[in-house]
């Protein structure tokens, strides 16, 4: 579906990357594109395993991950249960995203902008999606980019599915009235540099239902 990665000969070999050589690609595309790459190191994995026992796994139904990076959230999905070729990764630097497709062959690798995952993702996951997963500096971007992801996200998002996302401040990353959102703080990473908190979101009538 998707054409095959182009890999720069000059970056390092991503089929098995030591956590060194990760934080190392991490940063250059970090400094190549500060505003892109909101973050200058991948999550750390206590946080990724946070973020992982977050996520639904139900059948029939598909994870996306937002902004997925050098896939230390992705490795942790998968660790937790999380089939492989049930993950839909959306990751918009390019050699970012061919660094993914050596590393997790069997998921679905789409480059291109969160905010038009209606466009971009297959039909069949249309409805199906039981996690959204983001790494995204959602707080860092502008509002009308923040809530067009969000939006986007929780178009594709089965009943009952859940938006999931980590920020390194005290308050939730996402405006929850003004998007008509459930959420709450879930997990706490401190041991992450800087130390982080997970928040989970769902639709209103999903938190009424679950009395959240």
């Amino acid at each position: 579906m998707f054409s095959d990665p182009v890999i720069n000969d000059s970056e390092p070999s991503v089929n098995r990357p030591s956590r060194e050589g990760e934080c190392a690609f991490f940063l250059r595309r970090w400094l190549a594109n500060p505003l892109k790459v909101g973050a200058i190191m991948p999550s750390a994995p206590a946080l990724a395993r946070r973020m992982a026992r977050e996520t639904l796994v139900r059948d029939g139904e598909v994870v996306v991950e937002l902004g997925p990076g050098t896939g230390a959230v992705t490795r942790a999905l998968i660790t937790s249960g999380v089939p492989e070729d049930r993950l839909v990764l959306v990751e918009r630097d390019s050699f970012m995203h061919a660094y993914l497709a050596q590393r997790f062959p069997k998921a679905t690798l789409i480059h291109g902008d969160a905010r038009r995952l209606e466009r971009i993702l297959p039909e069949s996951c249309h409805g199906k999606v039981s996690t959204v997963v983001s790494s995204l500096p959602l707080v860092s971007l502008p509002n009308r980019v923040r809530d067009d992801i969000v939006k986007s996200a929780f178009a594709m998002l089965a009943p009952g599915g859940r938006f999931v996302q980590y920020t390194y401040g005290m308050f939730s990353p996402l405006p929850r009235k003004e998007l008509g959102i459930a959420g709450r703080k879930v997990a706490f990473a401190g041991i992450n540099l800087p130390p982080a908190s997970i928040w989970r979101y769902t639709r209103l009538a999903d938190a009424a239902a679950a009395g959240a």
